[in-house]
């Protein structure tokens, strides 16, 4: 199966690992708010993520945990940065932008630890990593996939409503689209339509999902381009 299956379903749519004592963490914590927030305009408003061994991860908040078992512990946060920082921050190896100082941080059981981590209760997925050239180096799913759902959200008549347009791929044409997509090259930043996006959701077979953007008119998935099987 090819990624061209995205077009005929558009069209029913369309109708660092150290270890710190907690005095430590409290110091760095202390010194690094006195340093970043000293006569600034402090920033609160940063989404859920982590940073970890230059890997980019953000919170999952749709996936469920029940299925999911902690690994061995990797690590811990070691600065919270919402409310600690100046605005134009960059965030660093350690920082959590929401989970505070001193909480461990999880492998995953069954996934690599460059793809999801546990903290704090959350699930967190790799979103940008360094030294990445495929999807597959990102997404640790292969041979994970139990379904594909191709989703589409439209407005409702200009109010904060929308309606939800969705198919699913069958189990054969899923695990094919999965198969295909994980060898798509990885792109750092692509150029992306400002409308029309369309979501392809992934559930697992541990039924926690994961989902990615699409724009069927640039034939842009976030993080990859398209090839011509997607067209």
């Amino acid at each position: 199966m090819k990624l061209t299956l995205i077009s005929l379903i558009l069209m029913f749519l369309l109708n660092g690992n150290q270890s710190y004592s907690h005095s430590q963490l409290d110091e760095v914590a202390t010194n690094s708010k006195q340093k970043n927030t000293k006569d600034c305009f402090v920033v609160d408003e940063y989404g859920d993520e982590l940073r970890l061994n230059d890997i980019r991860y953000l919170q999952n908040p749709k996936a469920d945990n029940k299925g999911l078992e902690k690994g061995k512990k990797i690590g811990e946060v070691m600065f919270k940065v919402n409310g600690n920082v100046c605005l134009g921050y960059n965030i660093k190896n350690g920082d959590a932008t929401w989970v505070e100082i001193g909480t461990p941080i999880y492998q995953v059981q069954g996934y690599a630890e460059t793809y999801r981590l546990f903290a704090d209760g959350k699930i967190y997925e790799a979103i940008d990593s360094p030294n990445t050239k495929k999807l597959g180096d990102i997404f640790d799913v292969a041979g994970k996939v139990k379904k594909v759902t191709l989703e589409y959200y439209k407005d409702n008549d200009n109010t904060s409503n929308y309606d939800i347009y969705s198919a699913d791929f069958s189990e054969q044409d899923s695990k094919l689209f999965a198969e295909n997509f994980l060898t798509l090259e990885y792109v750092k930043k692509n150029e992306i339509a400002e409308r029309n996006e369309y979501v392809i959701r992934f559930l697992l077979q541990d039924n926690t999902s994961f989902h990615v953007l699409y724009w069927p008119e640039q034939n842009v998935f976030f993080r990859s381009n398209g090839n011509e099987a997607s067209l």
